[in-house]
């Protein structure tokens, strides 16, 4: 890639009220970033902390549901919830080569499979295996500790399911840790599957965490959303957002030497001296930031978030792949 006088943004962090374009930019030029050093950076500023950060989440809610599963429980299953929406929003390298998201976060929940795991008792993690992943993960665990009454079974149970997604965490923590040390060679190989998973989480956020569930709230309510019982769709939302924002938007004082932190999109782009499109990228993500900030709580903002997202979403593939000469290809999100 050919190094450029070029520009680069600063944007305050997600959910901030407003965003400021760093100053020099015109005077101060955009190294050239290689794919490696995007997949390096990534790694090392964001992906590795938030696995050890969910990790670390997870081996609390262990260590909680050893006690009782009440309130306690139930707000350190939110703060794994939320490390796990960071983390797996771009579900890239270990993640997708784990299906990590199918292991501990099948949606939704099947209640007569719940309840036959249950009362199966599980005492282990080879009990654990035989287990369905419709009657374990957050879903279980979110339908367990959100029990108006919840039976010494479900605790013991949920104490199970807790201790089986802090193995998956500890896995993911454990195989990030040594991609984080691969050769150029391999990282650079990850760089068309980290964008085109970076599209398929933009709409994984749109078509399942917005759209589905504002048609289907017509005839169900808020039970059409996935996290109703614990009510934390909203949060949810935000924290993919996050993440999803931190790959496309610069944020920072001044863009990293190549390989020694995050440079997003935007930044790439602008290292390539793509500036015009630089700029378009991040009024399209900007136009996101407000109907999705907190998340989203009304059907308006929420069906607003939907159409930008889907806007950044055909600017990715329409002019971004193509200018980091990635292909685009199809992710578990596309459909209906």
């Amino acid at each position: 890639m050919r190094r450029r006088e070029a520009a680069a943004a600063v944007l305050l962090l997600a959910g901030a009220p407003r965003a400021s374009a760093q100053g020099d930019w015109r005077r101060v030029a955009v190294p050239a970033y290689a794919p490696a050093a995007v997949v390096r950076g990534l790694l090392h500023d964001a992906t590795l902390p938030r696995a050890r950060a969910f990790a670390q989440a997870a081996g609390a809610l262990v260590t909680t549901l050893r006690d009782r599963c009440g309130p306690a429980a139930r707000a350190a299953w939110r703060e794994a919830l939320m490390a796990w929406s960071e983390l797996n929003a771009i579900a890239f390298g270990p993640l997708l080569q784990r299906r990590s998201a199918r292991r501990i976060d099948f949606q939704p929940v099947r209640p007569a499979l719940l309840a036959r795991a249950v009362e199966s008792a599980p005492q282990d993690e080879a009990a654990m295996e035989r287990i369905g992943s419709a009657a374990k993960g957050f879903a279980a665990l979110e339908a367990l500790l959100w029990s108006p009454r919840p039976a010494p079974a479900d605790c013991a149970y949920a104490l199970q399911a807790a201790q089986d997604l802090q193995r998956e965490a500890d896995a993911l923590a454990q195989d990030f840790g040594g991609l984080e040390h691969a050769d150029d060679t391999t990282l650079a190989g990850l760089f068309g599957e980290l964008l085109n998973q970076w599209i398929g989480g933009l709409e994984q956020l749109r078509l399942q965490a917005i759209e589905r569930p504002l048609r289907e709230s017509v005839t169900r309510g808020a039970q059409a959303f996935a996290r109703h019982r614990s009510g934390s769709d909203a949060a949810e939302r935000a924290a993919r957002w996050r993440a999803l924002r931190g790959l496309a938007l610069f944020a920072g004082a001044a863009a990293p030497p190549p390989g020694a932190g995050l440079a997003p999109w935007e930044t790439m782009l602008r290292g390539q001296g793509l500036n015009p499109l630089a700029d378009r990228l991040r009024q399209a993500a900007l136009r996101v930031d407000a109907p999705l900030r907190d998340g989203g709580r009304s059907p308006a903002a929420l069906r607003q978030a939907a159409r930008q997202l889907a806007a950044l979403k055909a600017l990715a593939e329409a002019e971004l792949a193509p200018a980091l000469d990635v292909r685009v290809g199809f992710s578990d999100a596309d459909g209906d």
